[in-house]
């Protein structure tokens, strides 16, 4: 196994990896979608709303709203996921209330419109946590009239994106194949226009030879190949060498997100390993 970080930010991480199945790749990838939790908004309750939006509409705004949950997420992995689902519905098996003063995170949201308009931010959300609350604070919500308000209260559940994607940590979770990229030099008569035709800018002229300048960058669309008068690129994917980009939303970092999709895959194979044995028995 082979791995190589090429990216890596507060926002994106991206990992060059080789020796690795693609379906175990791509079960990491599903896993930061839709197994990591965070917190987001799941209850809202209306005490004024007279702007132009209908109550559930203004409910739903809030609800996509990301929420920082990165400093609590200690705290989230000391939580039964599948309690708190039963507890957001209308299941009578509902936890104890300590298990929800664990879970949940109240918030509130009041703006008024006096002499103009004003436009309602999530910076405008004051939360009771200081680790859990809106991730950016240039999210608008709702444009108030002059005269209007609204006074909402709300909570926000820990969840997982298997369940709404308003839990789900990554806003892209992708896997694509490293390109093969191979040029006869028999062939080649140096028109270029395969540089020009190229939308990621992949190849390049050096030394009077058509090159590579990074071949993670290829996308495959094989426009080179099209565009080749003499037909001397040829492109195809490299076998067992994957690429996988993780996209956060803010509400973890990236490499956790990959690193608690690495720990719950791990843990859930290691429940069908027991549960294996005990039929042995």
């Amino acid at each position: 196994m082979n791995i190589n970080v090429r990216r890596w930010s507060n926002e994106i991480i991206e990992i060059a990896i080789s020796g690795v199945p693609l379906p175990l790749l791509n079960a990491l990838r599903r896993y930061a979608l839709a197994k990591v939790p965070t917190y987001a908004v799941d209850e809202v309750m209306v005490v004024i709303n007279t702007s132009h939006m209908f109550d559930e509409m203004l409910a739903h705004r809030i609800a996509m709203i990301p929420l920082r949950s990165e400093e609590a997420l200690e705290r989230i992995k000391g939580l039964d996921i599948d309690v708190c689902y039963k507890c957001g519905s209308d299941s009578e098996d509902k936890p104890p209330s300590d298990v929800c003063e664990k879970c949940y995170v109240h918030m509130f949201l009041e703006a008024v419109a006096e002499d103009s308009e004003y436009t309602v931010y999530s910076s405008d959300i004051k939360s009771e946590d200081e680790f859990v609350k809106p991730v950016y604070g240039n999210i608008p919500i709702v444009i108030l009239s002059p005269g209007q308000r609204i006074s909402l209260e709300l909570r926000a559940r820990v969840g997982r994106g298997i369940e709404h994607i308003k839990w789900s940590p990554a806003t892209i979770a992708v896997t694509r194949y490293v390109a093969d990229i191979r040029i006869s030099e028999d062939l080649c008569n140096l028109c270029k226009k395969c540089i020009e035709v190229c939308p990621k800018n992949v190849l390049t002229v050096y030394q009077n030879r058509i090159q590579v300048k990074d071949k993670y960058e290829c996308i495959l669309c094989k426009q080179c190949m099209y565009a080749c008068p003499t037909k001397a690129i040829d492109v195809s994917y490299r076998d067992n060498e994957y690429i996988l980009v993780i996209e956060s939303s803010g509400a973890l970092e990236p490499e956790t997100i990959l690193r608690e999709s690495i720990g719950i895959l791990l843990n859930e194979l290691e429940i069908i390993s027991k549960s294996i044995d005990s039929w042995k028995r």
